[in-house]
């Protein structure tokens, strides 16, 4: 299963793994999930981090990257065809970061691990949620 994970579950991952219940863990380190993040993740915690608004516990948004980079994630491209497009995806939530997210997964037919309340809105337009089922 592919699995692109929210910023949260991301920066969680590095900085807070007692945050990710065990069954995102168990698919997290799953033989059978591939895990991406995405730049829309990256550009969210560079701005965040640069507005005070997300402490990274003492590691610089570089640092963490550099974190992810030895992982076993991989990152998930933002497409030209996806930027373009994303007029299309409703609107049934605000956080444009989320929604770019949610919408390279309805697109490239990836589910989403998400801590987000609202990103079940979007599975009538065809988002997957990576859940505990």
């Amino acid at each position: 299963m592919k699995i692109l994970l929210d910023t949260h579950y991301l920066i969680w991952s590095f900085t807070n793994p007692e945050k990710l219940p065990q069954w995102a863990v168990d698919i997290l380190v799953s033989d059978e999930s591939e895990v991406f993040f995405s730049q829309a993740s990256l550009w969210e915690i560079s701005i965040k981090f640069n507005s005070g608004k997300l402490v990274l516990k003492g590691m610089t948004p570089e640092e963490l990257y550099e974190e992810i980079e030895m992982s076993h994630f991989q990152c998930l491209p933002l497409l030209n065809e996806e930027l373009i497009s994303f007029h299309r995806l409703p609107i049934e939530h605000r956080d444009p970061f989320d929604r770019i997210m949610i919408w390279q997964c309805i697109s490239q037919n990836i589910h989403f691990l998400s801590v987000d309340g609202a990103a079940p809105n979007y599975e009538k337009h065809g988002l997957m949620i990576a859940d505990r089922k």
